[in-house]
């Protein structure tokens, strides 16, 4: 059962790695820099909106047998965040808020693995630009120890965004976005 469990976390480290590096050619318009060779050549910290959809995504992505509480990715993330949410990672909350399902995710093995996207019509930030506001969704799928999964409700968000040097942003804060109701 070990065994299956360590493939279940290679394969869940894998869909990550290749989450994000979907992700990091989408948001850069599957252009690479000039040069040589045709791979991206994209710093995640260097733009706003591929900045945004990593942290966010990270901070969703939860292991609860070997974590605490969510605040546990949030402190992983430190260094790439600043102002109220750099605040936040710095001190485990007291009480530490956590899902009411962790204790059961935890017993079972499971991880919850999150993704980002951006919203459409993002703007990009101009070189006078210290601060955007970038619109993501982040969408949340339980992997659990059996091999099934179990999707959580996605949640729309906005991520405040600055720039801390020439070439680094980082996450102030994020802030729900309501949810838009289609009538029938």
């Amino acid at each position: 059962m070990k065994n299956r469990t360590a493939v279940i976390g290679y394969v869940l480290a894998a869909l990550v790695v290749v989450t994000a590096m979907i992700v990091t050619v989408t948001v850069a318009g599957g252009r690479g820099e000039q040069g040589t060779d045709e791979h991206v050549h994209l710093d995640p910290v260097a733009d706003p909106r591929t900045a945004a959809v990593d942290i966010m995504a990270g901070i969703h992505t939860w292991t609860p047998a070997t974590q605490e509480s969510p605040w546990d990715a949030m402190h992983l993330l430190a260094d790439r965040l600043t102002g109220r949410m750099a605040i936040a990672a710095a001190s485990r909350p007291d009480p530490d808020p956590i899902p009411h399902q962790w204790a059961a995710w935890a017993r079972g093995g499971d991880r919850i693995v999150g993704t980002a996207s951006l919203l459409a019509d993002q703007p990009t930030a101009g070189d006078e630009d210290d601060e955007v506001q970038v619109r993501v969704t982040v969408r949340q799928v339980v992997m659990h120890s059996s091999g099934d999964t179990t999707p959580r409700p996605e949640t729309s968000m906005r991520v405040h965004m600055v720039r801390t040097d020439e070439h680094t942003w980082k996450a102030e804060y994020f802030q729900a976005l309501p949810l838009i109701q289609h009538s029938h």
